[in-house]
């Protein structure tokens, strides 16, 4: 019996260590997350069987105010607009609502910034995946404070998916071309510069 008490310590000590190891590991992994007024966004995320690198994350206000918390996901870090757009492999875009907005505003709001940060040309090329945009949102009447969107590019199918809250929304939109404009609306020339500096990994000021 005597013999028993140091064993039992060892184990105690043994399974101490074990816990404390493993809260250190889980303290690291979350301090790996950008956290963004309570909003997290890990430093990689998987799309299409990729990983992909967290670009940035930044404040968005295209609906006119602060509306949501906005991050990119690349192959690999970016710091200009062509850079992001044109590089190859899958892709993301990911925000949290910051305040509740109807469906209708959201898509209109999207559609409005694509137009004024892509040329005609482009606009012209792809009014009919533009025209998909706008029934993606049509079956939910409004987007949540606190509600996740995911836009994802998937090269394989060449094709736009939308999720809200993990559940797909809207019909696949297919072209390659698509996928760049979308990115657009919040790193266009026409966009805030906070913004765009922000999702380009060029400022910390919006994003921590």
């Amino acid at each position: 019996m005597p013999h028993s008490l140091p064993r039992l310590s060892r184990r105690l000590l043994l399974a101490g260590s074990a816990l404390s190891a493993l809260a250190l590991h889980a303290g690291i992994a979350a301090a790996s997350d950008v956290q963004v007024d309570g909003y997290s966004f890990p430093d990689t995320t998987t799309v299409g069987g990729q990983n992909l690198v967290l670009n940035g994350v930044a404040s968005s206000s295209i609906l006119s105010t602060r509306s949501s918390i906005v991050a990119f996901y690349l192959p690999s870090k970016q710091k200009t607009t062509e850079a992001a757009t044109t590089v190859k492999g899958p892709k993301r875009i990911q925000f949290y609502m910051v305040r509740t907005v109807s469906a209708r505003d959201l898509s209109n709001a999207l559609l409005d910034r694509i137009r004024q940060n892509v040329s005609t040309e482009e606009f012209r090329a792809n009014i009919i995946s533009t025209a998909q945009l706008g029934t993606v949102f049509s079956t939910i009447p409004r987007i949540n404070k606190g509600d996740k969107v995911v836009i994802d590019y998937l090269p394989g199918t060449a094709g736009t998916e939308f999720t809200l809250n993990g559940q797909k929304i809207g019909e696949t939109i297919q072209g390659e071309a698509f996928f760049p404009m979308m990115m657009k609306v919040w790193i266009g020339p026409k966009v805030r510069d906070t913004t765009r500096e922000g999702l380009l990994g060029l400022t910390g000021s919006d994003a921590r």
